[in-house]
């Protein structure tokens, strides 16, 4: 894959993960204001919506678009933790049951859902697939499936579409939807311009990634960023030694300046890979399957908290 300059990246095995979870709670948005009426034409409370997502960042997106007390979210995934090699556990099947709406991104990244589903919970739910549609980068012909990774994308693909499905279940809230969503794109506009300029204090010959997982193809064209290698492509898989030794002399060929990986995986492959590089700086701090700590705990603060990191590290 080379498209918009991304260099074709080397993709290593899988590295160990630790599933460690950053102390978070499920998150949960209650959000006000109007009633609607349910199907039996009794009066349903506000907040009586119940959304579930797969990861915390859909759950945040949601958070925002269904503001004004109509819609309450939880995710299944908790904070700290990536969907791809998540296995959920039988009272994640429960939220399920009590869902009206079930947000996930698809294109292979949360695909224990379907097992869910399949289990019988919440199978006659209505869904709402936020990455069908967009147009993907691939690697050997597969979809990467890390679209909110460019904000862009996240405006004009995942808003409209949150705003449109809850306006289909919640007539009522329509114009709270609709409204919500216009806010939301505009301050995801001003977060990309405030992005873009803290990427312009790199100089150009230090755009370049290094990253444990394969979750940056998106942020790095849309940013400007050279994606040189990526440690991590399967999960339960650990790379050859003479895969690491690839990488290692690519990485020193590319003149990189460091090494990045996401605090949901465990640093060891990175740290060596940085070590047999002679890379002294590493960053094991980011986010992008699942939002972390404050300050990132929404979608805007991890995308900021995840910039600020790699600026700071590159310049």
């Amino acid at each position: 894959m080379n498209p918009g300059g991304i260099t074709i990246w080397r993709s290593l095995r899988l590295g160990r993960r630790t599933g460690a979870v950053l102390g978070a709670v499920l998150m949960t948005a209650g959000l006000v204001a109007c009633n609607r009426v349910g199907s039996t034409g009794a009066p349903v409370e506000p907040g009586d919506i119940k959304v579930v997502t797969t990861t915390t960042v859909f759950a945040d997106l949601v958070a925002n678009i269904g503001g004004g007390g109509r819609v309450s979210v939880s995710s299944i995934v908790p904070p700290g933790v990536g969907p791809e090699d998540f296995e959920p556990k039988p009272d994640d099947a429960k939220l399920l049951r009590n869902a009206e709406l079930i947000v996930s991104n698809g294109v292979g990244l949360d695909d224990f859902l379907d097992d869910l589903l399949a289990s019988g919970s919440g199978g006659a739910t209505p869904r709402l697939v936020l990455g069908e549609g967009i147009p993907a980068l691939t690697e050997d012909g597969e979809a990467n499936p890390h679209f909110w990774l460019d904000p862009t994308l996240v405006r004009d693909h995942y808003v409209p579409k949150i705003a449109a499905k809850l306006s289909e279940i919640d007539p009522p809230g329509r114009a709270t939807y609709e409204a919500n969503a216009q806010i939301y794109a505009a301050k995801l506009d001003q977060l990309d311009t405030e992005l873009k300029a803290k990427v312009e204090q790199v100089p150009p010959e230090n755009r370049k990634l290094v990253t444990f997982h394969d979750a940056f193809p998106y942020f790095a064209e849309h940013f400007g960023f050279d994606l040189v290698g990526v440690i991590l492509e399967n999960v339960g898989q650990e790379p050859t030694a003479a895969e690491l030794a690839t990488l290692v002399e690519e990485v020193r060929a590319a003149n990189v300046k460091a090494v990045f990986s996401e605090a949901q995986f465990s640093p060891d492959l990175t740290d060596t890979l940085a070590r047999e590089a002679g890379i002294t700086n590493v960053v094991t701090t980011l986010f992008t399957d699942a939002l972390g700590p404050p300050p990132a705990d929404t979608y805007t603060g991890m995308m900021t908290w995840n910039v600020d990191q790699i600026v700071a590290a590159l310049k």
